[in-house]
């Protein structure tokens, strides 16, 4: 279970020092994506809320598709908020959104449904209730297999609309 807040941080440094490139996201003005592979094979999609200056994170979410349940592919996510800037739901407002972009993305790719995993240290009650509001699912005690630490997961389906794609030349 990686620590979000220190790839926050991290990803604030890169930001500031200018060798991040950042796509916007559609119907979202203050909210862009980034991808990156961290390791050969596997793509982390990261999606940060920036302040006005665009320079600075307001709210931070990494992605990383962790195989399937029930067939369905399953984004696992792990998000963090600048200590002064916690309790005035940011954190649950790009967890709702990234939710919402990537079940769209998904059903434009023909999928019926995603999955959508967070595993939070069994201490960090203010991330468990983030979980909890946004989720509202019913969490699993474990182990984390990489820090050894006990934790909770929150795993949801979400349904997607499958679209068509659009007509070239229309």
């Amino acid at each position: 279970m990686a620590d979000p807040h220190i790839g926050m941080v991290s990803f604030q440094d890169a930001l500031r020092k200018g060798s991040l490139k950042l796509g916007p996201v559609a119907g979202h003005a203050d909210l862009f994506s980034h991808f990156d592979m961290p390791a050969p094979g596997e793509g982390r999609l990261t999606f940060v809320r920036l302040a006005d200056d665009r320079r600075t994170v307001r709210a931070f979410l990494s992605c990383l598709w962790n195989g399937e349940v029930e067939g369905c592919p399953c984004m696992a996510v792990g998000y963090a908020v600048p200590m002064d800037l916690r309790n005035q739901g940011l954190a649950k407002r790009i967890l709702q959104d990234v939710i919402s972009e990537q079940a769209a993305q998904a059903g434009k790719r023909g999928l019926s449904a995603i999955y959508v995993e967070a595993v939070i240290d069994a201490g960090n009650i203010p991330s468990q209730r983030v979980a909890e509001a946004v989720l509202k699912v019913e969490r699993e005690s474990l182990t984390d297999e990489a820090s050894g630490r006990p934790a909770y997961r929150y795993t949801k389906r979400v349904d997607c609309q499958p679209t068509e794609p659009a007509e070239r030349g229309s």
